[in-house]
């Protein structure tokens, strides 16, 4: 019973420690590079919670590289979860799978891959990187790295595959070993979902 009361006390502690962090989490630091909190469930008026940065000058309708946070509750087992957008990527025509972890020991799944896309006439790729891990409320949390490369021809593609290949591993890394940045729900300027 005591140990109950325990843990029920340090996770009351926990939240007020996440809740006061998350007050000051509207800009965040990865890859030395500064994001600014650009889009919220509450701002886009979305279900669930989650956070979107973008770098200084970036927004939600246009950007090169984005860090996501969602949580999403209703999902129970992280790896599982994983493992159907592994499913999904393999699927599409215009994903490449390039990296697919998983750690049991920890419940947490680490996935990149590109896909192709197009944007006001120009031809792109999105590299993503995706952590899936279990919430400590309950749910799982998505933590996403993105970045945009926009091509116009056979080389510059060259050229991305390339810089993708050589940067995967680290990004990867820098994920698994990045602390997810809590969720901040608050109202934003309006900002129009694409």
């Amino acid at each position: 019973m005591i140990r109950k009361i325990l843990n029920v006390i340090s996770l009351a502690f926990l939240i007020s420690l996440t809740c006061a962090y998350a007050s000051s989490a509207d800009e965040i630091k990865f890859d030395n590079q500064d994001f600014v909190l650009m889009a919220t469930a509450q701002s886009l008026n979305l279900p669930n919670a989650m956070n979107e940065y973008f770098p200084k000058g970036e927004n939600h309708e246009h950007w090169t590289k984005m860090i996501g946070v969602y949580h999403l509750p209703d999902e129970k087992d992280p790896i599982k979860f994983a493992e159907d957008i592994d499913r999904d990527i393999e699927a599409s025509e215009t994903c490449v799978l390039l990296k697919f972890v998983k750690n049991k020991k920890v419940d947490q799944a680490v996935i990149s891959y590109l896909e192709n896309g197009q944007e006001e006439g120009k031809n792109f790729f999105t590299y993503n990187v995706y952590k899936y891990e279990k919430n400590p409320i309950g749910g799982i949390t998505q933590f996403k790295y993105s970045v945009k490369y926009f091509f116009k021809n056979n080389d510059e593609i060259v050229s991305i595959a390339n810089t993708v290949r050589d940067e995967n591993d680290k990004y990867m890394t820098m994920l698994i070993s990045s602390p997810i940045p809590p969720i901040v729900e608050k109202a934003l300027r309006p900002v129009l979902r694409t």
